[in-house]
């Protein structure tokens, strides 16, 4: 029904047979009668759903206990969050303690450029269960590297710089960003919403509350918006044994780090014990998911939101998805998911599906496949620059269509065939005026990456290109470019290449200042 027509109905309910009536209708209904129409325009207004928001940039602050590392995973796998910085408080662990932890997760996921900063000691923090916390280790290498700023004062940087509103994920105690509006109140134009995990907002309890509850009162007395989310004590939320089957039957990097942190003794006892709830981890899911939570407002603080229920099935499905690499985060343009069916791609491409999705992740899979459409076969050094695009993404911690792009490689093949691959993986195109062709007469697989003011240069390892050019040329001897035995083995190498070369593995990275 349209507006006017609903405007109709109330006036005959009212019994109002023309406008000048209004004028016998008593003040106090004239009053609401007024009302009326504002209403519904406000109506319509409200009534437009917001647009959903697939890419994020978060700061985590955690006390890193063994339930923060699984939600640290879980937004690090995440190709649609960028992570600016990892804030460790004190609670479960130190911050001294936490540190090691949170940089040998870093390097497992390939993403020790991510900045850690520890904040202060709480007097009188000292829970039982951190001396378990103590003896789990994050990952294989071991290393307590802060940055020369504080907490705070790392939190502040990021800020400042930052061209977007950020989220600041906080699975601890909210010291430092009370410290934050302290020193630099301004700052909290530039928060999104705070999302942290606590047991229960009405009435505020729990132990992230109890470890700085004025620090608490600080930051809900902020009027910034805080989600607070809860488990709600539900008995069946748990990262249990069936959860660990996924994490041993998958081979996906998630899978992989789940895998040997719930594998050490100390851990798979407690697992067997069904100890572990999921807790943190529900933030993550919070941020990716939000439609399975049920949220409610304060109404004598409209700035806090909490969870009162959610869907315990689907956090798990979501989570099982996640480890086995099938998860979407339905970011395409034309397709709702891209496709990874079998039965949908060539015969010589289905063996390798599963392979490079679990090792390379849906990202590097989704720009292969549309390179080589886009490029109009399977070739070596398109495929190349698909890897090459994924990795700068990475490396600045961005989604696509936010890099510039100077390429080295020229305008004839094989080497200007990286180019495609560029386009399509990073969204610098020639149609968006973003990629550019130097002008150095000498090509070669290199190009250099820029945003903001940050520069980084990736070329194919010499080892690397050897073997192609060595490839290229037994094709050439073999079959002469117009055969097509030719194309036959250039494509065979290229699938080759896929599955066996790794982008963390196959570049020399570069940084470079803006006069390079």
């Amino acid at each position: 029904m349209k507006n006017t027509e609903i405007f109709a109905h109330i006036m005959g309910f009212i019994n109002i047979k023309k406008l000048s009536d209004i004028k016998l209708i008593p003040q106090a209904m004239r009053k609401i009668f007024i009302l009326i129409p504002i209403l519904l325009f406000s109506q319509t207004i409200w009534a437009q759903p917001l647009p959903v928001k697939l890419k994020h940039t978060i700061i985590i602050d955690t006390d890193c206990a063994i339930d923060d590392m699984r939600a640290i995973s879980l937004l690090l796998d995440r190709p649609e969050i960028t992570i600016k910085a990892i804030l460790l408080s004190d609670g479960s662990l130190s911050p001294s303690e936490g540190a090691g932890k949170v940089n040998s997760l870093l390097k497992e996921f390939n993403l020790d450029n991510i900045p850690v900063a520890g904040g202060d000691l709480l007097k009188g923090v000292n829970p039982s269960w951190r001396e378990f916390n103590r003896q789990i280790s994050w990952g294989k290498e071991s290393d307590n590297r802060v940055t020369g700023l504080n907490a705070v004062d790392c939190l502040i940087e990021k800020l400042k710089n930052s061209n977007e509103k950020v989220i600041l994920v906080c699975l601890g105690p909210l010291t430092n960003i009370a410290q934050l509006i302290k020193k630099d109140a301004s700052l909290t134009s530039k928060i999104e919403r705070i999302i942290w995990y606590n047991e229960s907002v009405k009435p505020l309890q729990g132990f992230n509350y109890e470890c700085d509850k004025v620090s608490a009162d600080v930051v809900f007395k902020s009027n910034m918006r805080i989600d607070v989310i809860s488990n709600l004590n539900k008995d069946n939320t748990l990262f249990d044994s069936s959860m660990y089957a996924v994490c041993e039957q998958s081979k996906t990097r998630l899978a992989t780090i789940l895998r040997n942190v719930f594998s050490q003794p100390l851990v798979i006892e407690k697992l067997r014990q069904n100890h572990f709830k999921l807790c943190d981890d529900l933030v993550a899911l919070y941020i990716t998911n939000p439609e399975l939570f049920d949220i409610n407002i304060i109404t004598d603080e409209l700035n806090v939101r909490y969870n009162k229920d959610y869907d315990v099935q689907g956090i798990k499905e979501a989570i099982t998805d996640m480890i086995n690499g099938t998860y979407f985060s339905e970011r395409n343009i034309v397709f709702n998911r891209f496709p990874i069916q079998h039965e949908m791609f060539n015969y010589d491409i289905r063996p390798i599906i599963d392979s490079a999705i679990a090792r390379y992740g849906y990202d590097e899979w989704k720009a292969n496949v549309m390179t080589d459409e886009f490029h109009g076969h399977l070739g070596v050094f398109s495929i190349v620059g698909a890897k090459m695009g994924i990795k700068a993404r990475e490396l600045f911690g961005v989604g696509a269509d936010l890099l510039e792009v100077t390429t080295y490689a020229g305008t004839k093949p094989p080497y200007s065939c990286l180019n495609d691959g560029i386009q399509v993986s990073t969204g610098a195109t020639l149609g968006m005026g973003t990629i550019h062709l130097a002008t150095h007469r000498k090509t070669k697989p290199s190009a250099i990456f820029t945003y903001k003011n940050r520069s980084i240069r990736i070329s194919l390892k010499k080892e690397y290109l050897e073997q192609v050019d060595a490839d290229i040329k037994e094709g050439i001897m073999k079959f002469g470019l117009m055969d097509d035995g030719y194309w036959k083995l250039i494509r065979h190498n290229a699938l080759k290449y896929w599955v066996e070369w790794d982008r963390n593995k196959i570049f020399d990275i570069e940084e470079i200042s803006q006069k390079n």
